[in-house]
């Protein structure tokens, strides 16, 4: 459940999957994009349906051609589609008990047609004729390709033995049930409560879904943690068998968690040499580079406090994860920690951002969206997304005002959601001006060629052009330096020149702790005493000098 790139939302608040087309795929030899409504409006459930379709677009992406699916990759596919029919048939099953007579026949009766059809070479007799159910399959998937070729030939033939191994597997599961097994039943370890945790049987994935719900409910996580948290946990169900019972997890199953992360493939799903493998088979890959400490940490607290949100809530006895997660000496520490540009460095990026002496500002966005950050301290989203509505006027201070109107803004926090002086020095170096003509011009967004991505909101055009390009030309690119860095420089300049911490922490959008801040003191200050604060930026000497 990582998100993806290849999620997109409508407008109307619809998710779509959307996989590049390779040239060799497309009948007329041309760059195209599948694109697949998945008929939703939940991110979770948009995320759950798009997995299965992009293991489909890696095997296309990796091998695409028109009749270029290996005997693997169709054998791949088909045990994706039936293990998930499988697994939806047995949860069934567990909350409304056994199959009835009519869905027993129905299943005897496939299995039987399906082993006729495979020795007699017949047809499956499902409804509709074999080519028309291979081709419904391949709509479902978006996988083009053509009648008459070798591997279509190959997905029918396996078509009928996937469908005879479903069927044989639900009947299989439903007779498991037909006994109980009782072992000694003087045996001390058998208990009610035993008893009582057989009947609340939760499977891991069922587990990591409510857990999901509960911090969505309680609007914990926005949409970049969302997927981020949905990513660490798809691999967690991968790694320990998702219909895995939550409460026989040990701690040695925690520890095979960490030992793999310690070996896992830095980007696996998007690697040309891990893309499209199975988890083993990415593993063994040799050579290849692997996640850092930090990012093995991430899916490590994802993992321990979702297991601790389970103890709490009586779903484990034990929190497995718990103290898993790898220490850091002070020198990786040090590595880590994001610290403000320093004065000769905020000095070099406004001087180029003013002056472009080096031509590396080529769009209006280019301009303003670093002198924004490096005159208010906001978030790349929060300024990526500014409507040209969100300029105005508070008690006469020009503001910008930072919110979340509209389907697609977004905001980290609700402290997030505030009014930011527009500091004098961007008014002197024309951005009302450059308002007041895109607001001519019929504009309606301050950033108009920003496309939006539901992981990364508004602001990827913009960051990767300030980290990957600018920072680099001007030699200021360093492990740790980005676009965030603009926030630690702001709160440090503020805070060096005297301007009381939970004036920066209301400038910032930074929850104010104490009880008389986060109670007494909801509407905050003044805008004047905002803007007073705000103008102590001072960096040293005018870029126009």
């Amino acid at each position: 459940m990582f998100i993806p790139s290849y999620l997109a939302c409508s407008r109307h608040g619809v998710f779509y999957f959307r996989w590049p087309l390779p040239l060799a795929l497309h009948p007329k030899l041309r760059p195209s994009t599948l694109k697949v409504s998945l008929r939703t409006r939940e991110p979770k459930e948009a995320l759950r349906l798009s997995l299965i379709l992009s293991n489909v677009g890696q095997i296309l992406v990796s091998y695409g051609t028109d009749c270029g699916m290996t005997y693997e990759e169709v054998r791949r596919l088909l045990n994706a589609h039936f293990s998930q029919l499988l697994a939806e048939r047995k949860a069934q099953i567990r909350k409304d008990g056994r199959l009835c007579s009519l869905d027993t026949s129905v299943l005897e009766n496939g299995l039987a047609f399906a082993q006729d059809s495979i020795q007699n070479n017949g047809s499956l007799q499902l409804g509709e004729n074999d080519e028309e159910l291979t081709l419904r399959f391949l709509k479902m998937y978006g996988v083009n390709l053509q009648p008459g070729t070798s591997a279509y030939a190959t997905l029918g033939t396996e078509l009928k033995r996937a469908y005879r191994d479903y069927c044989s597997s639900v009947l299989d599961y439903d007779r498991s049930l037909d006994t109980y097994q009782f072992e000694n039943q003087t045996d001390a370890a058998f208990s009610m409560q035993n008893v009582a945790a057989q009947q609340s049987y939760v499977s891991l994935r069922e587990l990591a879904d409510r857990y999901t719900k509960d911090s969505n409910l309680g609007g914990q996580w926005v949409f970049k943690t969302q997927y981020e948290k949905a990513d660490h946990l798809s691999l967690l169900n991968e790694l320990l068998d998702e219909n895995t019972d939550v409460t026989t997890i040990s701690a040695a199953d925690a520890q095979k968690v960490k030992d793999t992360l310690i070996r896992y493939p830095k980007n696996r799903k998007k690697s040309p040499r891990t893309r499209g493998l199975s988890l083993q088979d990415a593993l063994n890959v040799a050579d290849v580079q692997t996640i850092n400490v930090q990012t093995i940490n991430k899916y490590l607290q994802t993992y321990g406090t979702m297991f601790g949100w389970a103890k709490r809530n009586s779903y484990v006895s034990k929190n497995v994860f718990e103290g898993l997660t790898v220490r850091l000496g002070k020198k990786q520490q040090s590595k880590t920690t994001r610290t403000a540009f320093t004065e000769v460095q905020a000095q070099i990026i406004l001087q180029e951002l003013v002056r472009n002496s080096k031509g590396l500002v080529r769009k209006h966005y280019q301009k303003w969206g670093p002198l924004i950050a490096l005159y208010s301290g906001a978030r790349l989203n929060e300024i990526a997304q500014i409507h040209l509505t969100d300029i105005r006027q508070q008690d006469g201070v020009w503001c910008f005002d930072l919110n979340d109107d509209g389907d697609t803004k977004n905001l980290k926090t609700d402290a997030s959601r505030r009014l930011v002086p527009i500091h004098s020095r961007l008014i002197e170096y024309g951005l009302l001006d450059q308002v007041q003509a895109l607001r001519e011009s019929g504009a309606q967004k301050l950033f108009q060629d920003f496309q939006y991505c539901p992981k990364n909101g508004w602001g990827r055009s913009l960051g990767r052009w300030f980290n990957d390009q600018f920072l680099v030309k001007l030699g200021l690119k360093d492990k740790g330096v980005s676009f965030h860095v603009f926030r630690h420089t702001v709160v440090s300049r503020l805070l060096q020149t005297g301007v009381e911490l939970t004036l920066v922490q209301t400038l910032v959008g930074h929850e104010r702790q104490g009880v008389t801040h986060q109670h007494y003191f909801s509407s905050g200050f003044k805008i004047a005493q905002l803007r007073d604060a705000l103008e102590k930026l001072d960096y040293s000497r005018s870029a126009t000098d």
